[in-house]
Formats: C-alpha cells, structure tokens, sequence
C-alpha cells in the first residue's frame, strides 16, 4: 500500500516537492530497523529520541497486547481505569511531582503547562501575567502556543511571528554577568511575566546546544524570588537521556511544571504528561467551575498507551539505566574525540546518550551525508550543522560502535 499511500501522505518537516526517498520499513527489534528490501540500519536516534528501549520492547508489547483485549480505550471524565489511575500514581513517584495532566503528545502538553500557567495567576488574582520567557535556539513544539516560546528571530517558525504570541525570547545566560542581567528583565517584567520555559542542559530541535546544571540552577532560583513560574520541558531529555533520571536532576531543582512525552511509553505509543506541584494544583480547586482547568483531550489518559506507559516504568525502574547512559555516555566521549581535529568540524560534544559533531556546511550537505549514513547501515538525520546520535538506552555496545565509526569514517572522507 505504500505506493498507493504515497501520492497522498504528507510528511514531516519535508518539501514534499523534492524529498528524499522514504525508506520502507518491513519491521524494527532493538536498534535494528529492517528494511523491504533487505538492507538492516542501526538507529542512532531512536526514532526522534523516543524509542528509549529499543524497538519492539517484549514486556512493553506483551502489556500492550493485555490492556487491549480488556479496554484499549475509555473516555477520562467520569470514568476511572486501572492502568490510568495506576499511571498517574506511579509517574508522579518517578519524578517527585504531585499531579499529573495526561495529553496526547510534546506540543500538546506545553499547550496545557501555558493554559494551566495564564489560569493559576488568573485564579491568584494577577490577571496580567500573561507572558513567558523562553530561550533563544528552544523548540517547544508546533502547536501555536508552542511556536510563540521559539526563537522567532530565526529559524522554521520565523514566518509566523506576526501571527504568534509575544513572549519574550532571551538568551540563556552563560556566566554571573548573563545571570545578573537575566534577573534584572525578571525583577523588572515580573508583574506581566507568567512563566520560564526551559529546556534543561539539552536545546535538542534548536541546534544541540548544551546548557549548565549550575546556571539552571540559578535561573530556577531567580523565577522563585521574583514569583515566576518555572516550567521544564523535558519532553527529550527526560527518563535517563542525559545519565538521570531528568535532567534537572543535575541541578537539583524541582519545577512548578514538568513536561514530559516521548519517552514516557518507551516510544512505543504516543502519549504525554503535564505534572504540577500541589501548589499550583490547589489554586484551582474552589466551589465554581470557573476556578478548574476546562481542558480535555479526547484521548487523553488513553489505557492502552497508559499501558505502554506502565510498561515503560517497569524496565526504568528494574534496570539501571543510569549506568548503561553513563557508559554510553563515556564512549561516545572517546570515539566522538576522533573528529575534533577533522576537516570542518566546528565542536564535538556529549552528555549522557546524547552525542553531537558540529560541522561546517548547509540544509544540502545535511541531506548529502544522510544519503551516507543510511548506505553504511547506519539512521542518522544530521541537521542545523550537526551530527548527532541519541540511540536506545539500551543499544549494545557493537551497534553504538558501529554509528561513531561511521560518523568518524564519513568526515574523514569528506571533500
């Protein structure tokens, strides 16, 4: 059916004009994709950073295949199930949050973090706070409230900034200096601001660009003293990806707001989660309707992907994922070191199982060099300058050898 599908689907981030051909996928197992026609490619980015425990995870299938014989779907308002309730219990543990929003993907819960922002100063009484700062180079999402916390100096969703919301978009600091000028636009924008959107350590979408846990650290308390909200977005980095459990777990803060998606059900199922404090969650509680969150996705806290979800939990809490990322993370340090000094290359850098080689050259030579990846058996989509892989937690050690030797073997034989 592919043939016939293709005169009609429309893809993602692609001018339908003159795209790549699309690869056609018999099945996937592990870090093994396999092709129609014969080839086996190693993901190296885990299925846009979401497959955490490899394809086709046997305990995550097996549960799936046991919720959807007994309720693969029920709708949330009125109706309570076990692997929902169960979820919402057992997330909220996993990241030391106390409620939980379930949505259907990344952009869909930054929607829901903004909605629940603008609506507790609403119910606080400071109406006017209506507001965010995000950083220059963050991705958010595609949604329309998403798109307004991008950068809109640059980059894909620059067309739309007339149309978009005004937030603020500012550059993350770097030093004492940067975080003295950071508070003082806090200190002076408090009354309109309603919250920070962070992406922590990790601006994946923006460039792979690495970020500070001290300097986040200090950007959490600077949102606290002047009474901002903190949200973390760590739709990318959560559940391991950057060596811990989240990431501002390296700086040892607790958000307002977590953002949560991706990873959440092993990538197997989409699925995302708005976690608050209980702060934020009892300004809305109150005898009139007007004080509760009037939002609800269709599907959201769907009991299949729930299931997935649940099933995701088990392995993250019964494996040691903090010590295969750390690892990984190490190896990818020594085999990534090989490009440095290559032809250009501008940087190489990693964090947890996050690794990235930035280079010298244009959206043309991005595609050029995946058409290379891709007949070397390796899945990397290099973009904005970067080689970078995110594999599976989990992926064995011969198949991440296998993607730093080809990033390595590639640039050495670039022209």
């Amino acid at each position: 059916m592919i043939n016939q599908g293709a005169n009609h689907i429309w893809l993602p981030y692609s001018q339908m004009q003159n795209h790549l051909p699309q690869l056609e996928v018999e099945r996937a197992r592990g870090s093994k994709i396999f092709l129609k026609n014969g080839q086996v490619l190693i993901d190296g980015i885990s299925s846009w950073w979401s497959m955490a425990h490899g394809y086709s995870h046997p305990h995550i299938i097996k549960e799936l295949v046991r919720q959807a014989k007994i309720l693969p779907h029920i709708m949330l308002a009125g109706f309570a199930n076990d692997e929902t309730y169960k979820l919402a219990y057992r997330l909220c543990q996993f990241a030391k949050m106390d409620r939980v929003f379930f949505s259907d993907s990344g952009s869909t819960a930054i929607e829901v973090a903004m909605k629940i922002c603008w609506q507790f100063h609403i119910n606080s009484g400071a109406s006017s706070k209506t507001q965010f700062i995000s950083f220059k180079n963050s991705y958010h999402g595609d949604t329309t409230g998403a798109m307004s916390l991008a950068d809109l100096n640059s980059g894909m969703h620059q067309k739309f900034e007339k149309i978009l919301l005004q937030n603020f978009s500012l550059d993350l600091p770097q030093n004492q200096n940067d975080l003295n000028a950071f508070e003082d636009f806090v200190r002076k924008n408090k009354n309109i601001l309603a919250g920070i959107f962070v992406e922590p350590l990790i601006q994946c979408a923006g460039g792979m660009r690495f970020g500070d846990a001290d300097i986040l650290q200090q950007i959490f308390l600077i949102a606290k003293k002047h009474e901002v909200l903190f949200i973390a977005d760590e739709c990318a980095v959560g559940f391991y990806r950057t060596g811990k459990k989240f990431a501002i777990n390296h700086a040892d803060i607790s958000p307002d707001i977590l953002v949560v998606g991706k990873a959440l059900t092993g990538g197997t199922m989409t699925l995302a989660a708005t976690l608050v404090s209980e702060e934020i969650f009892k300004k809305f509680l109150g005898n009139s309707l007007d004080l509760a969150l009037m939002h609800g996705p269709t599907f959201m806290g769907n009991p299949l992907a729930a299931s997935a979800a649940n099933a995701s939990l088990d392995l993250f809490e019964s494996e040691n994922y903090e010590k295969k990322v750390l690892a990984n993370e190490a190896f990818l340090k020594k085999e990534l070191e090989k490009c440095r000094n290559l032809k250009n290359v501008k940087d190489v850098r990693v964090l947890g199982a996050v690794g990235v080689v930035e280079i010298e050259g244009g959206f043309e030579k991005m595609l050029d060099l995946r058409k290379k990846f891709v007949a070397d058996g390796v899945f990397l989509r290099p973009f904005a300058g970067c080689i970078y892989t995110m594999p599976a937690l989990n992926i064995k050690k011969s198949e991440l050898k296998k993607i730093t030797d080809s990033i390595v073997g590639i640039l050495q034989n670039q022209k």
